[in-house]
């Protein structure tokens, strides 16, 4: 098995809460698990740190990583700072482009919460977002925020508990799509600000998560 697909099955598993948090990858079981030498296994390890799923402890290995309660905090007291800002400046320079691919994220969000697929429709949320932070044309703000949603992305990945047969999160959404497609910045200044807030009473870090499969489990549920 090639290393994009070792990747791509360890990352399936971790966005659906089947290796939670504090999950240990051994280097070892994962190449007898797939098949291969450590070295790929190793890259894709380091591809997962970067994204910030796995957390490379030295003298103890790879973990699964989540952000704890005081790390979330201050994630979004981040997130309230610059995503409005983001919010406001795409308003003014998102591309016709960078428009129509937001609507369309924001139609597949809506069909995955009717398909009752949740879990996909976080990972649309995400790509949404990143497109706003994107058409603000800012590096240094995108640089930060990239970051930032990919951190809040894992905490919604493991703790949502927002209620996937009536989210509130696309209307929110399409309330601050229309306000940076009529170019209406601080309307999607104020509509981003109260979204953060929003989002975060979303993260309950006492729900229960999935037990871990193993990796042959995994293995057989993710390769097809």
């Amino acid at each position: 098995m090639g290393e994009e697909r070792i990747y791509q099955i360890l990352r399936n598993a971790i966005f659906n809460a089947d290796l939670p948090p504090g999950t240990q990858l051994v280097e070892t079981s994962l190449a007898e698990a797939f098949g291969v030498s450590r070295t790929p296994i190793r890259a894709v390890l380091q591809r997962l740190k970067y994204e910030s799923l796995v957390q490379i402890v030295p003298n103890r290995g790879a973990f699964v990583y989540c952000p704890s309660p005081d790390e979330a905090e201050h994630i979004f007291k981040v997130r309230q700072l610059l995503e409005p800002e983001a919010a406001r400046l795409a308003a003014y320079h998102a591309t016709d482009v960078q428009l129509s691919k937001m609507e369309t994220l924001l139609q597949q969000e809506k069909e995955l919460y009717l398909q009752g697929e949740p879990v996909r429709a976080l990972e649309v949320i995400h790509e949404f977002h990143l497109t706003i932070v994107e058409a603000c044309q800012n590096p240094i703000l995108i640089r930060y925020l990239q970051e930032i949603l990919s951190l809040s992305h894992i905490l919604f990945t493991f703790y949502d508990v927002s209620d996937a047969d009536h989210p509130h999160s696309y209307e929110e959404h399409l309330a601050i799509f229309e306000a940076i497609r009529t170019r209406d910045g601080d309307r999607a200044y104020d509509i981003a600000s109260q979204h953060v807030p929003s989002m975060k009473n979303d993260i309950d870090f006492s729900r229960k998560l999935n037990r871990s499969l193993s990796m042959e489990q995994i293995i057989i549920r993710y390769a097809d």
